[in-house]
């Protein structure tokens, strides 16, 4: 479907989204899931016969981020993007952890799973080729959305909402701010786009904005 609608866009589903947009002479990866997908996502690109141009990441939680080593390794001139407060956890440097009891687990499991942080070679400028870069914080801190310009405008939201079944926050215990991240939906409430594509779940190809709005209305229903 995806396909159909955004020909320049391909979605690889894992535990997490990711995608490579297609530019005129190059194309951009953002996020690169877990590093069990990186093949996947190596051979769309290769299909593309465009240079990888540079990984944007939404945010620094590990199933954004960790195939990212493998990408680097065959696309080592690939620029590596992300906002300066979650850049420490794209370096490996730290690990985003969840709150509470799931945190302590996370905390163990951590060891058995192959990570390797890589270098940030920027950090997000208001814009970004195409892309126009939005501040979105509440997942993590320095959590960012994508506004792609052209015929369809398409918003890349990582995990600021997720589409399981229906538009849905991500669980309490991994959200760094519950009201920070009402407040970016309300920021994104305003753009103008026609399409979106979280991080989690199915893309929204029809009325998304609108969805949006009213998943708005319905947060902030249950706050008061």
């Amino acid at each position: 479907m995806i396909k159909d609608l955004l020909p320049k866009v391909q979605m690889v589903k894992n535990y997490s989204n990711s995608f490579v947009v297609e530019l005129n002479n190059s194309c951009i990866l953002i996020d690169c899931g877990m590093d069990k997908k990186a093949k996947e996502i190596l051979k769309i690109i290769e299909k593309t016969g465009k240079e990888l141009k540079a990984v944007l990441i939404t945010h620094g939680h590990l199933d954004h981020i960790n195939g990212l080593a493998k990408i680097k390794e065959k696309f080592p001139d690939a620029l590596v993007v992300s906002s300066q407060e979650d850049k420490l956890a794209v370096e490996g440097k730290e690990v985003l952890l969840p709150k509470g009891i799931k945190g302590f687990f996370f905390r163990m499991l951590i060891p058995l799973v192959k990570s390797k942080g890589v270098k940030v070679d920027e950090t997000f400028r208001e814009n970004y080729a195409q892309l126009k870069v939005i501040k979105t914080p509440g997942h993590t801190k320095g959590s960012v959305s994508f506004l792609l310009s052209g015929k369809t405008k398409v918003l890349f939201c990582g995990d600021l909402i997720l589409n399981p079944n229906k538009l849905s926050l991500p669980p309490e215990d991994f959200n760094w701010n519950k009201q920070k991240m009402v407040e970016s939906i309300e920021k994104i409430s305003k753009l103008d786009f026609d399409c979106l594509l979280p991080g989690h779940g199915e893309a929204i190809a029809k009325d998304a904005k609108k969805k949006v709005l009213e998943f708005l209305y319905e947060l902030k229903r249950k706050q008061f």
